[in-house]
């Protein structure tokens, strides 16, 4: 049998965590719930809904632009944790990520329902470490 060409970088069993993510490549925010099949909903240019493909219900989101919503808000709007002595933010809030990328769009129904169902998903972690919010 044949070498898999990524078998050098990847070792051990593959293993599914239900934690946000950064992604600094495509400055986005990943959160999946499951270990399932999904279907994307976008719903604007900076979120997309992740839903199971076997209920439907919201397991999980994307968060794109994430640089571009700190530049627009400033750490302080976003900011969970700060160090006074250095004045430096420790952590970001993904809620607040959240409802700032709700505020860049239309103000429709159907938009602010899908924010709400994001918001609804529960999360083991609710902040992301600020030193890792850096694009590639």
């Amino acid at each position: 049998m044949e070498k898999h060409f990524l078998s050098d970088i990847v070792e051990g069993e593959p293993s599914f965590r239900a934690e946000p993510w950064y992604n600094p490549h495509g400055d986005c925010l990943v959160f999946q719930l499951a270990d399932q099949a999904v279907v994307a909903e976008r719903i604007d240019e900076v979120l997309t809904i992740y839903r199971s493909a076997i209920d439907n219900r919201p397991i999980g989101f994307q968060i794109k632009g994430v640089h571009a919503i700190i530049r627009t808000y400033g750490w302080e709007g976003l900011a969970v944790e700060h160090e006074t002595d250095a004045n430096s933010v420790k952590s970001v809030s993904i809620t607040a990520l959240l409802l700032a990328a709700y505020e860049k769009g239309p103000k429709t129904v159907g938009r602010r329902r899908a924010y709400a169902s994001v918001l609804e998903c529960p999360s083991t972690r609710t902040s992301f470490p600020a030193e890792e919010l850096v694009p590639a």
